[in-house]
């Protein structure tokens, strides 16, 4: 339900701001999650006994002048709705309409070991062509028994594990013989 009324709110800023200004707004609104996401903030935005325009004030209000105007009129509406604690889905939200605009995803990679960056380069080129998107791949620094790919905002996901190819080839052994 939430999710559904942070896309309206992403709509609205979309159909308010140009394209090109929307990741500079995107950050004054991590922001202003960052500064959500401590507890005595969430308590307050939380708290039925404290009056939106009063959150408004200690939470929005020191931003005024880093944001844009109809940034800043969205979220005194948000605030009025008592819709503040929308705001991480709107960044979310945001954030992939700016990928999808721009037509650039990121992804991980995990292996067993560090892979070369030619590796990386080449299954970043392989993903993009078969996604018609530019991809960046960054390695972490999780182990897994093989390869493991992933861009989560496209739904991709690639996996190879070795003990899963050892048991499918001795499966298959066994059902040959």
């Amino acid at each position: 339900m939430n999710e559904l009324i942070a896309k309206r709110y992403a709509k609205a800023l979309q159909e308010l701001i140009p394209e090109k200004e929307l990741p500079a707004q995107l950050q004054v609104l991590r922001q202003l999650e960052d500064s959500l996401n401590d507890p005595k903030a969430k308590e307050l935005v939380r708290s039925p006994l404290v009056r939106g325009d009063e959150k408004f004030r200690l939470l929005v209000e020191p931003l005024k002048k880093k944001v844009d105007p109809r940034l800043y009129r969205l979220l005194e509406i948000m605030s009025e709705k008592g819709r503040l604690d929308l705001v991480p889905a709107l960044n979310a939200i945001l954030d992939y309409e700016i990928k999808r605009l721009k037509n650039r995803f990121e992804g991980t990679v995990e292996a067993d070991s560090k892979l070369p960056k030619e590796k990386v380069a080449e299954l970043e080129s392989l993903l993009g062509d078969y996604s018609g998107a530019k991809i960046k791949l960054k390695q972490t620094g999780d182990k897994t028994d093989g390869l493991k790919v992933e861009v989560e905002d496209l739904g991709l996901e690639l996996n190879v594990s070795k003990s899963r190819l050892k048991a499918e080839l001795l499966d298959f052994i066994q059902r040959a013989l």
